[in-house]
């Protein structure tokens, strides 16, 4: 969740750079030739940065693969371990005022965890098959402005967002602030710096620096996208309603987590299980009409760590840290393009 809401940040940075680029190259035109243009500029931003569009649906997949644990430095268990991954996000814009837009988000996720073939190391806290499902809703509030920089087109954001599972028993709150500056701006390339301030209790680190490049190759009809940390990206249109691209995703997620199912004996504490993974694969898109898309996504997922703490803990204050083998993944997904008037970044 924490990631999906950096991402549209990031997006809506770049998107909204653009945009007055384009506004202040067409200033002679009319308000409905530029309001045209900006419509028409979301709508590509979201063909190639699929967190920003409106309405997304996904279901992801993971193998069986082999997890092998330790709670406090000491072997835990050892089994085999599969996850999967339903979401639903929703971005409205509720307010736009000359360089400055304001965004409502909603989301649900259900996550599934299945461990199974458990050999168990430790006989004070035995480990047990089993399977665990955790719902979650976010929430959130995004404030994005733009303005000139030393000459140069700047984006100023700010969000909170909401975290809480479905009984409201358990609730998360963080904040996140971007300031970007487009350094490069021609008709096929584009690239922006900036920095972050991330204050999550998931978050390993509280600030990181980052970086927008983007270049088409005209001739060649392909897009190159490198949003560090994020993705680095290479988008190939097919035919008018059909393209495939080829990713490098950086992403994490933070869960509530349950282990009553496969270890009772800390059943009774309220964990955070909070995971950074890597996936590289291709994606193939398909416009069912102007506005909707469907997706289809394969590859493999490496988990780079996966950790269980206390949820009112540090995320350096885990006590479950898990290693896992690369694993395949598919992932299918339905969305629909901006249509709602009010985003005309």
């Amino acid at each position: 969740m924490q990631k999906l809401n950096l991402v549209i940040f990031l997006i809506m940075v770049s998107v909204s750079v653009r945009a007055q680029q384009t506004a202040s190259t067409g200033q002679h035109d009319s308000s409905d030739s530029i309001k045209t243009v900006k419509s028409e500029q979301a709508e590509q931003a979201a063909l190639m940065f699929p967190r920003l569009r409106q309405l997304s649906i996904t279901h992801e997949e993971n193998g069986f693969g082999t997890i092998r644990s330790k709670m406090d430095g000491k072997e835990l268990f050892e089994g085999r371990f599969r996850s999967s991954r339903t979401s639903i996000n929703f971005n409205m814009p509720v307010l736009q005022r000359q360089n400055n837009t304001l965004v409502i988000s909603a989301g649900a996720i259900n996550q599934f965890y299945d461990l199974s073939e458990i050999q168990s190391f430790d006989p004070q806290t035995p480990i047990f098959d089993g399977e665990t499902n955790m719902q979650m809703i976010s929430t959130g509030l995004t404030y994005v402005r733009t303005a000139k920089v030393f000459g140069k087109s700047a984006t100023f954001a700010a969000s909170g967002g909401l975290l809480f599972n479905n009984d409201f028993s358990r609730n998360q709150i963080s904040f996140t602030g971007i300031a970007s500056i487009n350094l490069i701006q021609r008709e096929n390339t584009r690239l922006s710096v900036g920095g972050v301030l991330l204050l999550n209790p998931a978050s390993p680190v509280p600030f990181f620096i980052t970086a927008n490049y983007y270049h088409k190759f005209k001739g060649l009809d392909m897009d190159l996208m490198v949003d560090l940390p994020y993705r680095v990206a290479l988008r190939k249109k097919m035919t008018k309603k059909t393209s495939l691209t080829f990713f490098n995703e950086l992403g994490g997620t933070n869960s509530f987590f349950d282990l009553k199912n496969s270890t009772p004996t800390i059943s009774d504490q309220k964990l955070t299980l909070s995971s950074l993974e890597i996936k590289s694969g291709l994606m193939a898109e398909y416009r069912l009409s102007k506005k909707a898309v469907i997706s289809l996504s394969a590859g493999g997922n490496y988990m780079v760590n996966s950790r269980i703490r206390e949820s009112n803990s540090k995320p350096d204050d885990y006590f479950v840290e898990n290693k896992h083998k690369p694993v395949p993944f598919v992932q299918v997904g339905f969305s629909l393009l901006p249509f709602w008037k009010g985003l005309n970044l």
